[in-house]
């Protein structure tokens, strides 16, 4: 019933509970973020429901689960929900934002203590809890000409990294002064003595809009994905200057697959892109960006799948002409557009179709 479901009602986006013991799922069909228990993870049949969160009054775009257990809501009819799991049960907070147009992007910072939402009004939101008010203020970045359609906090919390469709990535700083208990003391990395809200640190220019944006775990290298298949990843000095050797060096096309909808870092050496390729594709990051391989077996279809599969159903897509091949019964029938960590060795992606599968990596 519930892979029936999913499929009847659409996908926008999932996001894994820090336990990973639940996913909560942006419903498109509906406005609604559907929270289930998981089962197995390859058998979305054993899954079980347990919350459906409703107060969204139209498609919800971005859904992010912090480390300590909070969910942030974005939804095309401008709002933001921040909901805290109080006894078992949903509870919804206050928050403050003035916006004008739909949120397309956001998440949790990695300490979960503030979050940012980009907006199609060329905006961005950096969200705090005032504990006085008892609700979520925010202040604004505005310096773009178009909308925030990629949103990523630095690992330090201290710095964001904002694209968008006028072409640009921005690295921000985004320090709370009022509220400096959102920043995580205990920080001693890169950006760590950032003292300073809306300054822009790094602005690089990219032939087509933003898609996605991803930093490495230590926070010493990041990477921009735009839509026409660009990709810039570039490297930090010890004072948070950029390494730039020479333009050719930073950019990279990936002649062997389609743009990316979504790139994630696996740690600093390797990377992961998603999109219309409908399968993962593993990437060299060290020195610079190259192709290593497409994951070309889901969980599901360990075993069960032939590679050649994959060849074939290439040319039918091509051609236009093609039946499914056993390859698609397991796969994405369409482009991805979410991937998330589940653990060190596992990714899932989901697409519009409502479709959920995993890979190991």
């Amino acid at each position: 019933m519930t892979e029936s479901y999913l499929r009847q009602q659409k996908l926008v986006t999932h996001t894994w509970s820090p336990d990973g013991q639940y996913v909560a799922l942006s419903i498109k069909n509906t406005s609604n973020a559907d929270i289930y228990k998981v089962g197995q993870l390859e058998k979305i049949g054993t899954w079980q429901k347990v919350s459906t969160l409703k107060d969204a009054s139209q498609q919800i775009n971005v859904l992010s689960w912090s480390v300590d257990n909070k969910i942030l809501i974005g939804s095309d009819d401008r709002s933001v929900y921040v909901y805290r799991n109080v006894n078992n049960t949903w509870s919804k907070d206050l928050v403050i934002i003035t916006n004008e147009k739909a949120i397309l992007s956001g998440e949790w910072a990695p300490n979960g203590q503030k979050c940012v939402v980009g907006t199609a009004c060329h905006k961005a939101f950096v969200l705090f809890f005032e504990e006085k008010n008892n609700w979520w203020h925010n202040q604004q970045i505005n310096c773009f000409y178009s909308s925030v359609t990629a949103c990523r906090f630095h690992p330090s919390g201290r710095v964001l990294g904002l694209g968008s469709t006028d072409q640009t990535f921005k690295l921000v700083s985004c320090v709370i002064q009022d509220n400096i208990n959102s920043e995580d003391q205990s920080y001693n990395g890169l950006f760590k003595d950032i003292k300073t809200f809306g300054e822009i640190l790094v602005t690089i220019n990219l032939n087509g809009w933003v898609n996605s944006i991803d930093f490495t775990q230590s926070g010493k290298k990041f990477a921009v994905a735009a839509h026409t298949g660009l990709i810039k990843q570039y490297s930090f000095n010890d004072d948070g200057s950029l390494i730039v050797e020479n333009e050719d060096t930073n950019a990279t096309y990936i002649k062997e697959t389609k743009p990316f909808n979504k790139i994630l870092y696996l740690n600093d050496s390797t990377m992961v892109g998603v999109g219309y390729d409908r399968k993962p594709v593993l990437l060299n990051c060290e020195p610079t960006l190259k192709f290593t391989s497409i994951i070309e077996k889901c969980l599901a279809a360990e075993g069960e799948v032939q590679k050649s599969g994959s060849i074939a159903a290439a040319k039918q897509m091509f051609s236009g002409k093609g039946q499914k091949t056993e390859d698609d019964k397991f796969g994405h029938q369409t482009a991805i557009a979410c991937i998330n960590k589940v653990n060190d060795s596992l990714i899932s992606t989901s697409d519009v179709n409502g479709i959920i599968n995993f890979w190991r990596i």
